[in-house]
């Protein structure tokens, strides 16, 4: 009955467009009421929520974001993707996508890279015969490759939420990313075949070369967080800190594109996204309480138990009711809302957690680029300047791709549990 009414309110708050922090503050209230639980819970669980010292990570990944898309570094990890990828057909789209997994080393974000690596390639791919959809679909579906290869603000999030390793959670990452970005590209080769050329370049070694040595700096940074952590040199939130500190270096004396008065915008944007992340996540976990007090995770588990105790079974399940959520709701507060609720939910069936953070973070991300929700989906028709149902038409094929690399995740395990393993 708790988790009806939970669901009820919360979805009837945004169907009428209610913002999805006060929709949850709303289903709270509702649910203190009908459990006889004090108020005063709802203020000391949302300051617990954000008494936290490894979510000093989120604002930290974020700046560096911020701070290396207005340093010139998105414009030179393009040129370098371009020299390195430019020459198999498809072109322009497959450097879009090496763009995305290279920016998506340092965002952690696919708003983010929609919007720098977009700016700078659906232009031009336009020019080079893709239509504005097709250039437009390669650019918002390389963006969930910003989510899953480290730093990655979901995984910082599912970490936090379900009491997690960011450390392993960010090594779990890393072979996924790039088999994403692989079968992205495979996907990019077949749609491309049609265009004049199949619009590819030739390949050039000093061009390679001397483009590499423009976005080297960039390509280092990836490098020192998860070579940090791995090495125990420092915490993920530490590697944050050490991040923005290398960005500015590289940002305002290595490449002298970002000045002293661009700071302040930067940190005010920085800010904005912050204070969302944080006051949606102080929401979440009050209503994660009341759940746990209502013990609707242990309903859950055993309601799923007596459906099938196969993990194969479990997950697919579970991938399919959050492909569903995706639909209504973005990544963040699915996320905050649900890992508490859906982890134990595999764990009973031997699912390790941070298997399931990656999985989980993959298939909310293919919500941040499906209708209606779909805020990635918005970002990008503003930058490729195309409508809605032109771009839809393109994303078909990408999706289906998408769709498949979690079928292989949930079958080959492996490949998001080697990596993590190896370096415990």
């Amino acid at each position: 009955m708790t988790l009806w009414l939970f669901f009820g309110i919360l979805f009837l708050c945004i169907a009428l467009g209610v913002p999805i922090s006060f929709a949850l503050g709303l289903a709270a209230i509702a649910m203190m009421l009908a459990m006889d639980v004090s108020f005063a819970i709802l203020v000391e669980q949302a300051v617990r929520g954000v008494n936290s010292f490894p979510l000093l990570a989120i604002p930290f990944f974020i700046l560096v974001g911020e701070i290396m898309s207005y340093g010139g570094l998105a414009r030179r990890l393009v040129a370098f993707a371009q020299s390195l990828v430019g020459f198999i057909a498809g072109g322009l789209g497959q450097v879009n996508v090496a763009a995305s997994m290279f920016f998506g080393g340092i965002s952690g974000s696919a708003v983010a890279d929609t919007s720098a690596i977009g700016g700078v390639m659906i232009p031009p791919m336009k020019e080079q015969g893709y239509t504005g959809g097709h250039a437009t679909a390669i650019t918002v579906s390389s963006s969930v490759i910003g989510i899953i290869i480290p730093p990655s603000i979901p995984l910082i999030l599912y970490g936090i939420v379900t009491n997690t390793s960011i450390g392993q959670l960010f090594m779990a990452g890393v072979i996924p990313g790039v088999v994403i970005a692989v079968a992205l590209m495979v996907t990019t080769f077949l749609t491309a075949r049609k265009l004049p050329g199949g619009g590819r370049q030739p390949f050039d070694a000093r061009q390679l070369w001397h483009s590499f040595r423009g976005a080297a700096f960039g390509l280092v940074l990836p490098i020192i967080i998860v070579g940090g952590i791995m090495a125990g040199v420092f915490t993920p939130t530490e590697a944050a800190v050490v991040a923005v500190g290398y960005s500015l270096l590289v940002s305002m004396l290595v490449y002298r594109e970002l000045h002293v008065k661009e700071l302040w915008p930067i940190l005010i944007r920085t800010g904005r996204l912050t204070g969302m992340v944080l006051f949606l996540l102080a929401i979440a976990t009050s209503v994660a309480y009341l759940l746990t007090t209502a013990q609707v995770p242990r309903q859950i588990v055993d309601a799923t138990a007596a459906l099938s105790t196969n993990p194969y079974v479990v997950l697919a399940l579970v991938a399919l009711v959050l492909l569903l959520v995706g639909v209504v709701m973005d990544l963040t507060p699915a996320m905050i809302i649900l890992a508490p609720i859906l982890t134990p939910v595999v764990v009973a069936v031997g699912v390790p957690p941070v298997y399931f953070g990656l999985l989980m973070s993959l298939v909310l991300g293919i919500g941040l680029i499906t209708p209606p929700v779909g805020t990635v989906l918005y970002v990008g028709c503003a930058v490729g300047k195309v409508r809605m149902e032109e771009l839809l038409r393109a994303m078909w094929p990408f999706y289906l791709t998408l769709i498949g690399v979690v079928l292989l995740f949930i079958a080959v395990p492996d490949l998001v549990l080697w990596l993590p393993e190896a370096v415990q």
